[in-house]
C-alpha cells in the first residue's frame, strides 16, 4: 500500500556517489560551506547534534560558572541527553502552544542563577523569536545556543536560524531536511568558547566515521524506503524501527567523516530547493485543510522564513487524537505524534533534573495534542485532500465550508 513516511529527504544518487569517492579535504570544503550559510562562526564537525550540543555545553563549562542549562520544556529528548552528557543539569521553561516557543512570562519569572546557557527551540523548522531571546540571554549573562538542528536555513529578520547568540547546532541526521544519514556540527563565534572547543571535541569524536561504502548502501537503501510506492512495506520489516523517541545519554561519539562530508556538502547545495518545496507542500496542506474545524495550525511568525521539517497541527479535543492518527494512517499518511512527553516527565532524567521553573501547562498541552503531518517528497494534492478528509470525519467541518 502507498504510504507517505513521516519525514525524510531522498538523496540524490549523485550525492551518495559524491559520499563513496569522498575527496581528500571533504571535511575541510564542508565545513566551509556550511559557515557560509551560517556566517559568523567556526564549523566544528561531530557525528551527530547532540554530540556537537554536548561538546559545546563541555567547552563552556569550563569558561564561566554555572550548572544548569534552561530549555524548552516540550523538545527533542536529545537536547536533555547532551546537557547531561555535559555533566550538567536541565532546567525546563514552558513554552507557547501556538507557536512552540518560550513562554515569555515564564521566562520572565524564572530565576536565573546558576545558568549556564539557554538553548533556542526553533522547532519543526518554525523560528523562535531569537532576536528578543538573544537580547535576554545577554541581560542575564547567559550564553545562547541558537539550535537550528532542525531549522537549518530559516531566517529571522534576515538572520539564519544558528547564527544567533555565542553558537548554533546544526544536525545532518536521517530525518532532517539537510541530511547525511547522521552527523551534526557547532557553529562557534566566540573567539574564547571556539578555544575551548578545541581542547573539549575530541572527547566526543572517538568512534569510526562511517566509510564511503557506507554511505553509499545506507543512503541507497534509505532513498528506495523513502518512496511512497515503498515505506509501507519498509516500515513492517523486522529490525526497522521509525520514529522512536528515546533518552540515551550515554549516546554513541563516532567522527563526522570525509564520506559524510562529501555527501553533505552536495546535500547543503541545494537547501534552499529543499526548503522552498516543503514550504510549497505546507501551503498545500493548510489550503486543504481550512475547511476542517477543531485544531490549529500554528503559523510562523511574520519576520521568519520558516524551513518546514514538518507541519505540526494541534488537536483541540486532545482525545481525538489517537482517532485522527488511525484515519490518517489508514489513508496512507504516516502522520506522528513526535515527542511522547514534555523533558520534565522524561523517568531517567529525574537526578538530572532543575524543576524551578514549573509548572508546564503550554509543554504537556503539546504533547497531549500535537500530530505531525509529513512535508515529504511525494505529497501531492490527492494526499492534501485525504488529510482534510480524515481531519474532516474525526474533528468536524467548519460551518458555511465549502
Amino acid at each position: 500500500m502507498r504510504k507517505l513516511p513521516p519525514v525524510g529527504t531522498r538523496l540524490l544518487w549523485r550525492e551518495l556517489a559524491a559520499g563513496r569517492r569522498a575527496p581528500a579535504g571533504a571535511e575541510t570544503r564542508f565545513a566551509a560551506a556550511l559557515q557560509r550559510r551560517i556566517p559568523g562562526g567556526r564549523a566544528f564537525l561531530f557525528g551527530s547534534g547532540r554530540a556537537a550540543l554536548a561538546a559545546l555545553l563541555t567547552a563552556l563549562r569550563r569558561l564561566r560558572a554555572g550548572e544548569a542549562v534552561i530549555l524548552p520544556a516540550y523538545t527533542c529528548w536529545t537536547v536533555a541527553a547532551a546537557i547531561r552528557r555535559a555533566g550538567l543539569r536541565a532546567l525546563p521553561v514552558d513554552v507557547r502552544p501556538h507557536d512552540f516557543d518560550y513562554d515569555p512570562d515564564a521566562l520572565a519569572r524564572l530565576d536565573w542563577r546558576g545558568a549556564l546557557a539557554v538553548v533556542s527551540p526553533n522547532l519543526f523548522g518554525l523560528p523562535s523569536d531569537l532576536p528578543r531571546l538573544e537580547t535576554l540571554a545577554h541581560e542575564r549573562g547567559v550564553t545562547l545556543i541558537d539550535d537550528a538542528a532542525q531549522c537549518l536555513g530559516a531566517t529571522v529578520a534576515g538572520r539564519a536560524a544558528g547564527s544567533f547568540g555565542a553558537a548554533g547546532i546544526v544536525s545532518f541526521g536521517r530525518g532532517k531536511n539537510i541530511t547525511a544519514l547522521g552527523g551534526g556540527a557547532a557553529l562557534v563565534r566566540d573567539a574564547e568558547l571556539a578555544a575551548a572547543m578545541d581542547e573539549a571535541a575530541g572527547a566526543f569524536r572517538g568512534g569510526a566515521a562511517p566509510t564511503g561504502w557506507d554511505v553509499l548502501l545506507k543512503g541507497g537503501a534509505m532513498r528506495l524506503a523513502l518512496a511512497p510506492q515503498i515505506f509501507g512495506l519498509a516500515e513492517k520489516a523486522p529490525g526497522v524501527v521509525v520514529g522512536q523517541t528515546v533518552y540515551e545519554p550515554n549516546f554513541p561519539t563516532p567522527a563526522f567523516g570525509a564520506a559524510r562530508a562529501a555527501l553533505a556538502e552536495q546535500v547543503l547545495a541545494r537547501l534552499d530547493e529543499i526548503n522552498e518545496c516543503r514550504a510549497r507542500r505546507a501551503a498545500l496542506l493548510d489550503a486543504a485543510l481550512s475547511s476542517a474545524r477543531g485544531f490549529s495550525a500554528p503559523p510562523a511568525r511574520g519576520d521568519a522564513r520558516p524551513a518546514w521539517l514538518r507541519r505540526p497541527i494541534l488537536v483541540d479535543d486532545s482525545s481525538r487524537r489517537a482517532a485522527l492518527l488511525r484515519e490518517l494512517h489508514a489513508a496512507g499518511i504516516g502522520a506522528t505524534t513526535m515527542y511522547p512527553a514534555p523533558i520534565a516527565s522524561i523517568p531517567a532524567l529525574a537526578d538530572g533534573l532543575d524543576l524551578r521553573a514549573e509548572p508546564f501547562p503550554g509543554a504537556a498541552r503539546i504533547a497531549a495534542s500535537l500530530i505531525a503531518l509529513p512535508l515529504v517528497d511525494g505529497l501531492n494534492a490527492r494526499d492534501a485532500e485525504a488529510i482534510a478528509a480524515a481531519a474532516e470525519k474525526i474533528l468536524g467541518r467548519k460551518t458555511g465550508a465549502p
